[in-house]
């Protein structure tokens, strides 16, 4: 029950989807066809597509064979950013551990009820996923997915022409595209974005409203179901070969997608444990990271001893 996406020009060229999931291309390599029909400019408009239940329905009739990822400068950058966020994703999820332990250790951090909600929450929404997912939170999904593809085009100011969403595909038709563009839908927790906008939204509108520890835990509560709704999704879909990843190559995509939701963990913790200030784990990543080349050439030369 993939969400397979991919995307295709509206300038009249016809493109068969496959089953595997992709996000919209700039290029493609398309059959010989009337210079009329040949339309490469950049204000073409592409759609970025989604399907899922493992069967593409093509957004066109006729196949055009899609190129393979460009080998050019961008392809070398990207290459080289993604060995760079290779260390920065391990003290990242370091620190991370390292925070939770001091809450834990320090302020019995699992015995209050931010954290026991939350765990709660995500816990409900491992069941759901495992146990009994259904076409309607694939529509959820698609929803999110093609929702947070959309935002991310008008901030980087594009154009959303339109957007289909379904239980059973969705697509955003839209004249520009690049990696936040395209890779957007896997570090930014839709649905959790939505939650936290409601409850600062309800503050503001109703800043004398009494705030009971039961609201806070409710909200506590909602953030884990929905954030363990984006990382469940998340996983599944890298683990499906998708193109929209390896057209941004595959290691520049997995590395800053496991990056931003390392941080984007961290900042919960910071902001539910009273004992793991933005201070302390700040100074715990910078520790980390200053002592990470010593600490790696430690476990390389025990390694080669061991071998030895």
């Amino acid at each position: 029950m993939a969400a397979p996406r991919r995307s295709s020009s509206s300038s009249g060229k016809k493109r068969k989807l496959t089953p595997s999931a992709s996000t919209g291309r700039r290029k493609a390599a398309t059959r010989k066809k009337p210079a009329a029909r040949r339309k490469n400019s950049s204000s073409a408009n592409q759609q970025i597509a989604a399907f899922v239940d493992g069967e593409a329905v093509p957004i066109d009739a006729e196949s055009v064979p899609v190129a393979a990822p460009s080998m050019g400068l961008m392809h070398w950058v990207r290459l080289f950013v993604g060995i760079a966020l290779i260390p920065l994703v391990w003290i990242s999820l370091e620190s991370f551990f390292l925070s939770f332990a001091h809450a834990a250790k320090n302020g019995a951090f699992w015995r209050t009820g931010e954290f026991w909600f939350f765990t709660i929450g995500a816990s409900l929404w491992l069941v759901l996923f495992y146990g009994l997912r259904s076409r309607l939170m694939l529509w959820f999904y698609v929803a999110g997915h093609e929702l947070t593809h959309a935002v991310f085009v008008l901030f980087c100011g594009g154009n959303v022409k339109a957007v289909h969403i379904s239980s059973s595909g969705g697509h955003i038709l839209t004249n520009k595209n690049n990696f936040l563009i395209s890779l957007s839908p896997y570090f930014v927790p839709f649905y959790t974005m939505i939650v936290i906008s409601l409850w600062w939204l309800g503050q503001f509108i109703f800043p004398d409203y009494p705030i009971t520890p039961f609201h806070e835990h409710l909200l506590f509560g909602t953030i884990g179901l929905t954030l363990s709704f984006h990382l469940t999704f998340t996983l599944w879909m890298i683990n499906r070969d998708q193109p929209d990843l390896q057209q941004n190559g595959l290691l520049f995509s997995v590395t800053l997608i496991a990056f931003i939701n390392i941080l984007l963990i961290s900042c919960f913790l910071v902001l539910a444990s009273p004992n793991v200030t933005w201070e302390y784990f700040i100074l715990t990543w910078a520790n980390n990271l200053a002592t990470f080349h010593h600490r790696l050439m430690e476990s390389v030369h025990e390694m080669i001893q061991m071998v030895m």
